[in-house]
């Protein structure tokens, strides 16, 4: 058995054995953020009531929006998901790991956070300026009642946070999608007409099926926004038929993807080859890209997922 082949084989016991012992799908889907959180009943879930409103007047700098995307948060949180991820760090090395690799980002999008209480100070370490909007997936420790999904960090407060929920089989983990709004300046500091989308996505894993619905429910959320948007997260493209598929949806809704130069694409790939960790864009202009080898960073590899990150303008009318 190759060493790869061998890594996905733990990775997918490993994490069969976490969920059917510690975790439990909340009977609501819960927005948590900076102030409180909000649970819905199931059957709320395709309304608009699912979205949390919150009007006010910050704003993100359209002359330079700074991203970055990561699945990092559970890997050296939780012992079963350090051997799958086969990552060798503790805890304080993944909360060095998440502080360096954020800094003076104007965008934080987190896939598999884990929002224990030393999270939320890391949260909190961001800065007054941030606040954050996560989409609960499910509960990851029933005993201490830690949620873990999909988290957006910004230098501004959201103007609506929406969540979506996507069930798979084989795995009782659902994945999530969080959808948020924001205000954009110009350097006149007048906040614009034009509101920026941003898409936190945790794809679906397993079925086909499955990862095709998840998507297009999520196109038919992004169809119906008028701005900039930008896409980002682990979408699982484990094959190159999933990245096609991915693609097509993409191109339907006129967005382009991230273009990293070869020299800087350190992104983590899958045992057939596939990266699974993009960033696409509408109505912007990308300033530059990136990913980062955490193998080669200070702290270590904290997570079996490389970060992804860019800078964007806002496309001149």
């Amino acid at each position: 058995m190759s060493l790869k082949l061998l890594y996905y084989c733990t990775i997918f016991c490993s994490l069969l054995i976490i969920t059917a012992c510690s975790h439990y799908i909340p009977k609501k889907h819960i927005i948590e953020n900076s102030d409180n959180y909000i649970a819905y009943e199931e059957n709320q879930l395709n309304s608009d009531q699912q979205c949390r409103y919150n009007k006010n007047s910050t704003a993100i700098n359209a002359a330079s929006i700074k991203i970055v995307s990561w699945n990092n948060l559970a890997g050296c949180r939780q012992p079963l998901k350090k051997l799958a991820a086969f990552t060798h760090c503790d805890r304080v090395q993944a909360d060095h790991s998440f502080t360096e690799l954020t800094r003076n980002r104007d965008l934080i999008l987190i896939q598999e956070a884990y929002l224990d209480h030393d999270t939320l100070q890391l949260l909190k370490n961001l800065g007054e300026n941030y606040s954050w909007d996560m989409a609960v997936s499910f509960i990851a420790d029933s005993k201490l009642d830690i949620p873990t999904g999909v988290l957006t960090a910004a230098n501004a407060k959201s103007l609506t946070a929406c969540p979506l929920r996507t069930h798979e089989p084989i795995f009782p983990t659902p994945k999530a999608i969080l959808f948020t709004t924001y205000n954009l300046t110009q350097n006149s500091n007048t906040i614009l007409e034009k509101k920026l989308l941003i898409v936190n996505i945790h794809a679906v894993l397993i079925g086909k099926d499955y990862f095709y619905q998840q998507l297009n429910s999520m196109a038919d959320k992004i169809a119906t926004h008028y701005g900039p948007v930008i896409l980002a997260g682990d979408f699982n493209t484990m094959t190159a038929k999933s990245y096609s598929r991915l693609k097509y949806i993409t191109d339907r809704l006129e967005m382009l993807e991230v273009t990293i130069s070869p020299d800087a694409d350190k992104r983590s790939q899958s045992l057939m080859g596939q990266q699974y960790d993009f960033i696409f864009y509408k109505d912007l202009v990308p300033v530059k890209a990136g990913s980062i080898d955490l193998k080669e960073t200070k702290n270590g590899k904290t997570s079996d997922h490389n970060p992804v990150f860019a800078e964007f303008k806002l496309l001149a009318e």
